[in-house]
Order: C-alpha cells, then structure tokens, then sequence
C-alpha cells in the first residue's frame, strides 16, 4: 500500500483529471452533435425533396392543361383557317360570275343597241307608210293583197322589235338584280372574312401566350427537375455519411476497439485500489507510437499535473479515450483523427519505471473497463 501522504498526492491527481473530463465535456464540440446536424439536414434535404417532386407534379399537371388548351386553339385556328380557305375559293367563283355577268350585261347592251337602231330605221318607213296609207288610202299599192302583206310585215316587224327591246329590259334588270345581288354576297363574304381574320389573329396572339407560358412552365420544371436531382445527390451522400458514422458509432465497437500500443501491461483497470485503478498501464519501448483507438475530435491537448502530457479523445456519444504521460504529441486541440492515427510518442510512465503509456476509457465523468472494449491481445 502507498503511504498515506501518496495516497491523498494520487486522489487530488484524479481530482483534477475528473475536473479537466468535467471540463471537456462543456467545452468540446461533440461529434454527436454532428450525427443530429447530419440527421437533421437530411430531414429539411427530404421536405425540399417532396416539396419539389410536389411542385413538378403540379407543373405537370399545368403543362398537361397547357397543351390541351393549346391544342384545342391549334384546331380552332385550323378551322378558321379552312372556313377562310372556303370564303375566299367563293369569293372567287362569285368574283368569276360577277364578270360573265358583266359580260352578258354588255352583250346585251349592245344587242339592244342594235335592235334600237333597227327600230329607228324601221320607223321612218312605217311612218311614210302610215302617211301614205292615210292620204292614199289603197292607191299606195297596186293592189290589196300586196297592200296587206305589207301591213302584215310592218305590224310584225313592230311587234317583234318592240318584244325584243321588252325583253332585253327584262334580261337586263334580271342582270341588274343578279349584280346587285352578288355585291351584296361578296361584301357579306367580305365582312364574314375579316371577321375570321381577326378571329385568327386573336386566337393565333392567345397561342402564341399559351406558348410562351407553356415554355416557361417547361423551364421551371426542368429546373424544377434539376433541384430535385441535386436533392437526391446530396441525400444520397448525406445518407453515405450516415452509414459511415453509424459504422463508426463508438457504442457498436465494443469488443472491437485496436489497442493503443503493443507493450506489456503493468497496471490494470481494477477501481478502488489506490492506484492508476481507472484504465490500464503499459511499459513500452522508447518512442513507441501511441495510436487514437477510433473516431474522434482532440478534446485536450496540455500537461495535466501528475498525468504528465495528456491527449483526451471524444469519440461522440458521450466516450472519451485518455492518453497520458507522452512524451510528444502529433496533434493539435479542435482536430480529427483517424482510427489507428499516430497522435503522439510514449514518453516516462512511473508505474512502468520507465517508457510507458497510461490510457482510460470513460463515457462522460465514469471510468468503463478497458478490456471489455479493447479487441483481444494478439
């Protein structure tokens, strides 16, 4: 057993070892809290992620409305286009009979004219005729039977010229009427043709709209696309970052853990005997490497009275690995290291009466059995 003034030396070490723990666990930023940042970052990667395939759902759905309007605008314009195709081929023949019209009006005009002049020649003759059948009587002619025909021709002629002129006003007011007719019709088509047209127009302006919007709505929506495609990247590598810090969760490596150093072991973790009772002591060569036995953040990096220099790990969920009397150090406060990373040299350990290296295993201020977590010896 020490002496007693050794054992009280030894408790007010560990004193200030569980102060310098006390203070770490305040102090240090926790890798756990790196597990919750990584969790819940994924959580708001997943909301952005739903509310974006909810966005691309409704832009689908705009889209698709989008392209049935348009389509519906494409067979309206299409008609309106056939009915002015129509309108204009009927123009076109009303335009064609609107000329022969014209034609057989002007043939009918000079007809009548000659017919006039044939009349105005006629009347001279039936004129004399009729003096002289007045003032002579039957003496005109040599004898009745001629005088007779000569009336009969003459009346007939009358008649005749007179009918043809009749008939010639009628054909031509029917002309007239036909032309009128089909002015009336062709500004009727007319009128129903810039209606169309500015119908066309209308539409064709409301297509070219729909168009314009539906092409932004593509946009957004291949922007849309392209969000969600980085979402599901960065969900994909956050979730990779999880399974890797799941893998190294400190509290599935029980039994797993390397050891720190390979040397012999001059003191074990047996609690309450009054010595190094809290983690294992090894005697080691000079210069040996000390290896981090996992994951973790440097918490404490400084001399601790009684500990000479001391190294304390935080591996997350509230573990801590304790190195101490280095005689040299690799790392720096605040930094990583790798499981199995070199973090500092063996340097004088009293127990071993020479090189050595006194290492615990707490999980917040409580001492655990290193053994229970350390692999197997070789």
């Amino acid at each position: 057993m020490f002496p007693e003034q050794n054992r009280m030396h030894l408790l007010l070490r560990l004193l200030l070892l569980c102060l310098c723990l006390h203070c770490v666990l305040w102090t240090v930023p926790a890798r756990g809290m790196d597990l919750q940042d990584l969790q819940s970052k994924l959580w708001q990667e997943q909301q952005a992620k739903e509310k974006a395939e909810a966005e691309i759902a409704a832009l689908t759905d705009k889209e698709r409305s989008a392209n049935a309007k348009l389509a519906k605008m494409e067979e309206r314009i299409h008609s309106l286009e056939a009915r002015e195709q129509k309108i204009g081929e009927k123009k076109q023949r009303l335009r064609s009979q609107y000329r022969d019209l014209q034609g057989q009006i002007q043939a009918l005009g000079q007809q009548r004219k000659r017919v006039r002049q044939e009349v105005r020649r006629l009347l001279p003759r039936l004129w004399e005729v009729s003096i002289r059948s007045e003032h002579f009587k039957a003496k005109v002619f040599d004898a009745w039977p001629e005088a007779d025909r000569q009336a009969v021709w003459l009346s007939r002629l009358t008649d005749k010229a007179r009918d043809k002129i009749q008939d010639l006003g009628a054909v031509g007011d029917r002309l007239e009427e036909k032309g009128e007719e089909l002015q009336t019709t062709r500004a009727r088509l007319s009128s129903k043709e810039k209606e169309l047209a500015a119908m066309r127009r209308e539409l064709t302006e409301q297509r070219l709209e729909f168009a314009n919007r539906l092409h932004d709505l593509r946009r957004k929506k291949q922007a849309t696309h392209e969000e969600l495609a980085a979402l599901e990247k960065s969900i994909d590598r956050l979730k990779s970052r999880l399974g890797s810090m799941d893998r190294r969760a400190f509290n599935s490596l029980k039994g797993e853990l390397p050891w720190p150093a390979q040397g012999k072991v001059v003191e074990e973790y047996a609690k309450g005997d009054g010595k190094f009772e809290d983690g294992i002591g090894f005697s080691l060569a000079e210069g040996t490497g000390i290896k981090a036995v996992s994951w973790g953040d440097v918490a404490y990096n400084d001399t601790l009275r009684g500990f000479g220099h001391v190294v304390i790990l935080y591996h997350g969920q509230d573990y801590y690995s304790l190195y101490a009397f280095l005689s040299r150090t690799n790392v720096r406060s605040g930094q990583k290291v790798e499981k199995g990373e070199v973090i500092g040299q063996a340097g004088y350990f009293p127990a071993a009466q020479g090189p050595g290296l006194y290492f615990e295993l707490r999980r917040k201020q409580t001492t655990v059995d290193p053994r229970l977590w350390l692999a197997k010896a070789p």
